[in-house]
């Protein structure tokens, strides 16, 4: 049975290594091309999510008062995680972020990842005027009904890795 985890970040910014958090951590399950799970959850950073964040993301500070912070909700993404395939929309951002915490927390870091905006540089089908999800998303019909949240990214993003892996890695996966 292939199996794929889907993951999505939202973040009060774009480098961890300049402070800055994790405040959302999606995931959408993929078990043998069908999606069968989709989940978010909120982080409680420790310093206070900036204004931008907020208007871009809709997650404010309230929100993620009462919620665990990174060093809890890490460990049991990384064990739900396993040594299944992570797949993520520009997973070079979303790598850097959760490889540096993984690293911080002594966690395993994660190397077997699918970039779906790398499979779309590959995808000859597609003739989208970037490689942007939001632009895929309209270019394949597909609904992200609250982009810029990470459960809504990740079922966008999973939906797009099943329309175009025949097509980027055929009989591969």
């Amino acid at each position: 049975m292939k199996e794929y985890v889907v993951v999505d970040l939202e973040t009060t910014g774009l480098d961890p290594y300049s402070g800055c958090e994790i405040i959302e951590i999606g995931i959408t399950e993929i078990k043998n091309d069908q999606i069968v799970r989709n989940y978010s959850r909120l982080i409680k950073p420790k310093n206070a999510i900036p204004a931008k964040i907020t208007e871009i993301t809709g997650i404010t500070n309230e929100m993620v008062e009462n919620e665990e912070g990174i060093e809890t909700v890490l460990p049991r993404f990384r064990k739900f995680l396993s040594d299944r395939v992570m797949i993520a929309h520009n997973a070079k951002f979303d790598l850097k972020f959760l490889n540096f915490y993984l690293k911080k927390y002594d966690l395993e870091t994660i190397d077997n990842h699918i970039c779906t905006l790398e499979m779309l540089k590959k995808c000859k089908s597609y003739k989208g005027k970037n490689k942007k999800l939001e632009t895929a998303c309209n270019y394949y019909n597909i609904v992200n009904e609250n982009a810029h949240r990470a459960d809504s990214d990740t079922k966008a993003t999973a939906e797009l890795f099943l329309i175009i892996k025949d097509e980027v890695f055929p009989g591969l996966i």
